[in-house]
């Protein structure tokens, strides 16, 4: 049995795209050293793309409409933006909040307004394909969360039918205690939750061994 209640409050489900813009010197600034300023930003781009195109392939999970929006930093207006290729349907808006918690929360509680469950990603894990969207969705149908959890003790993907303002709040961001921290807090919460298997998101230079071989452009210098 989960604590998912038989109401809800709308059939669609938003998925949020945490993103920075791709800028040098602004993403993905760990893999600096290894890359140079300019690879780690086109890197950056390549796996903004991959979840965009990935997200956009969702569209409904077991009769339940799924949405997908980019929550941008700096906002959307921004000139740094003006290169990416998003695609003119998707939402966008401004990521809003101190840390990353904050920003995670606001987009929550905003996609709550009008969905039945919400679905947070980050940009920089090329595994979160198609497969692992339709599987988050399906969860959310059984329970009150879902967690994509990293190797790196993070976590990919979180999805959430009701926000709890403690699941995000004092958390050791970019740390290996994310995961652990959030699974305690979900569980203080009385929320059940399920768990997908561990992947790889790309940080620093270790993880670029984690770029799938046959995924398109992945070579970096192509």
């Amino acid at each position: 049995m989960t604590s998912v209640s038989s109401e809800v409050v709308s059939q669609k489900i938003r998925v949020q795209i945490i993103a920075k813009a791709p800028l040098a010197g602004f993403a993905k600034t760990r893999l600096i050293p290894a890359l140079g300023a300019d690879a780690a930003a086109a890197l950056a781009e390549k796996m903004l793309l991959n979840i965009i195109r990935n997200c956009a392939t969702v569209t409904e999970v077991d009769g339940v409409t799924v949405k997908s929006s980019l929550w941008m930093s700096p906002e959307p207006e921004s000139p740094h933006w003006r290169c990416v290729n998003i695609p003119h349907n998707f939402e966008r808006y401004a990521q809003q909040g101190e840390d990353l918690g904050e920003r995670m929360a606001c987009a929550f509680e905003r996609g709550l307004v009008d969905a039945c469950a919400v679905i947070v990603v980050g940009s920089d894990c090329p595994e979160i394909d198609a497969s692992v969207l339709y599987w988050a969705a399906t969860a959310l149908q059984a329970h009150d969360a879902c967690l994509v959890p990293c190797a790196d003790g993070g976590y990919a993907l979180i999805g959430l039918r009701k926000v709890e303002a403690s699941v995000f709040a004092d958390i050791p961001w970019s740390t290996d205690r994310v995961a652990d921290l959030t699974r305690q807090r979900l569980a203080e919460c009385g929320m059940s939750c399920a768990e997908y298997k561990l992947v790889h998101d790309i940080d620093v230079a270790e993880d670029l061994a984690y770029l799938p071989s046959d995924w398109p452009e992945s070579t970096l210098g192509a």
